[in-house]
């Protein structure tokens, strides 16, 4: 047990000497790549709605549609789902805005669009959902979230 202990210990002092030996000093290390200029476009589409801001999001359904997506950080499907929403939305460089709604923070906006399971999606034009919603994920056919979303934008 004892040799066990004293490889372990030496084990990560070597691992902490390594460590250091290799940083490299902040001002040493090289400059962070710019995002593409349509990165910042597509930014300003992405909101985590509240309670607070959740009008506003709406009034941006006057202008482009707004995807309201219902989700939680415990849900496995929502985490799942989430890099195919981020890249289909980069794909679409900002065409509509990805509204996370956290349920947790956020129950009354959840009852508010009578939603019961997540992950669930609700396109919403003018203040008002319009379309079908995209409740759960199957991720073994993205193709069919990437169907539902070139909907949203063409019939808004």
């Amino acid at each position: 047990m004892k040799r066990s202990i004293a490889l372990l210990t030496g084990t990560v002092s070597l691992a902490g000497a390594l460590a250091a030996a290799t940083a490299v000093p902040a001002s040493a290390a090289p400059a962070a790549p710019r995002p593409p200029a349509s990165a910042s476009i597509a930014d300003e589409t992405i909101i985590d709605v509240t309670s607070a801001n959740y009008a506003q999001v709406m009034e941006m359904s006057n202008t482009k549609p707004v995807v309201l997506n219902f989700t939680a950080g415990w849900c496995h499907w929502c985490q799942v789902q989430k890099p195919y929403l981020q890249r289909y939305h980069d794909e679409d460089a900002g065409a509509w805005v990805w509204a996370r709604v956290d349920v947790d923070r956020n129950p009354d906006i959840m009852r508010q669009h009578g939603v019961r399971g997540i992950p669930a999606l609700v396109s919403v034009r003018k203040g008002t959902e319009y379309g079908s919603r995209f409740v759960g994920f199957d991720p073994s056919s993205p193709e069919a979230l990437r169907a539902w979303l070139t909907n949203v934008v063409r019939n808004y």
